[in-house]
């Protein structure tokens, strides 16, 4: 199976994390089979016959306060309101962006003059291309994660009113061929459909059929694959930039890092050279005052030696001439010290 660019414009394909794509794909009438195969899949505990697509965002309730934008917006013949959007770039303080997002359902559901507070459950699905800021113990497997209001250490339900849906894209790594169920083939199509040159094995019915089928660039009306066209446009230059980026900082951070690497050398070298030379010389004077000390205790003990035997051919009457000849003392040393 032949691998084409990874940007979505080369292959027959498009990349279902373009907001584009996604919308036309999964946001249409005639595709709500695919968003409910999809939602189906990501919140196993719904039961989703049925969907109504909105099609405008809800407004913010100050017009300083970012407007809320999600690709995709729903609610379900139970009731429950669905957001939903891919997000390509990781961002600061995204998931308090998420959980504000989320206010503009629960608060549409109390009308004016409402007798009680009843709300339907809204949930917020995120289908990410990055991975989120985790603990330690966090399994990095886990590709979808989903959370609730609960109690912090019971996990007591506080209410069934707010769930989030995270999808960390990055994280799957399975291959076609060893996909066990719908869910990792979903996984699968946002990650690699774009990559392909034809449908793989065993996507040839059914709802995945349908969703290569709807992917393929040259079925898409122009207008729609021409902005397509213009936001991977962007977006590959958005990345040709940070790779860039990247490269450049990175020869920058190697560069320095010799310099002070070698600068850090120079200095160990010449620690390590002086107490290297320390050691060397202590090793060297001992040696030399081993020998030194030697050699003067064989001089002396020889001196000592000669001076008893003139002191003894002295006290026998031998003349000081003689003696001095015959133990190398001077006359002058002879006469005066023995």
């Amino acid at each position: 199976m032949e691998k084409t660019s990874s940007l979505g414009l080369k292959g027959p394909f498009a990349d279902l994390t373009n907001d584009v794509a996604f919308k036309w794909i999964f946001g249409r009438e005639t595709n709500k089979d695919l968003l409910m195969a999809l939602l189906n899949e990501l919140i196993p505990d719904r039961d989703i016959t049925d969907i109504t697509l909105f099609k405008e965002s809800n407004l913010p309730y100050a017009k300083e306060l970012k407007k809320g934008v999600f690709d995709i917006s729903c609610k379900t013949a139970n009731g429950e309101y669905i957001d939903v959007e891919v997000q390509v770039k990781p961002q600061d303080w995204y998931a308090d962006r998420c959980l504000y997002y989320s206010t503009y359902n629960l608060q549409e559901q109390i009308s004016e003059g409402a007798k009680q507070y009843s709300l339907k459950p809204v949930y917020v699905v995120s289908i990410m291309n990055f991975v989120r800021p985790h603990g330690p113990e966090w399994d990095m497997s886990r590709i979808s994660s989903s959370y609730s209001l609960r109690e912090d250490e019971c996990h007591e339900k506080m209410t069934d009113s707010l769930h989030f849906v995270f999808v960390e894209l990055p994280l799957f790594t399975k291959k076609w061929e060893n996909l066990e169920n719908d869910k990792e083939r979903f996984y699968f199509c946002f990650r690699h459909l774009h990559e392909l040159e034809e449908i793989p094995e065993g996507a040839i019915e059914g709802v995945f059929l349908k969703l290569a089928g709807q992917a393929r660039l040259q079925a898409m009306p122009t207008k729609i694959k021409k902005n397509y066209i213009n936001t991977m446009t962007t977006e590959i230059d958005k990345r040709a930039q940070l790779a860039y980026q990247i490269r450049i900082a990175t020869e920058e951070g190697h560069k320095i890092g010799m310099e002070i690497g070698l600068e850090q050398g120079i200095q160990q070298g010449i620690q390590q050279g002086i107490q290297q030379g320390i050691q060397q010389g202590i090793q060297q004077g001992i040696q030399q005052g081993i020998q030194q000390g030697i050699q003067q205790g064989r001089s002396e003990g020889a001196a000592e030696s000669a001076r008893q035997i003139a002191s003894k051919f002295k006290a026998m009457g031998f003349p000081i001439e003689s003696i001095a000849q015959a133990t190398g003392l001077s006359i002058e040393e002879i006469e005066k010290n023995l």
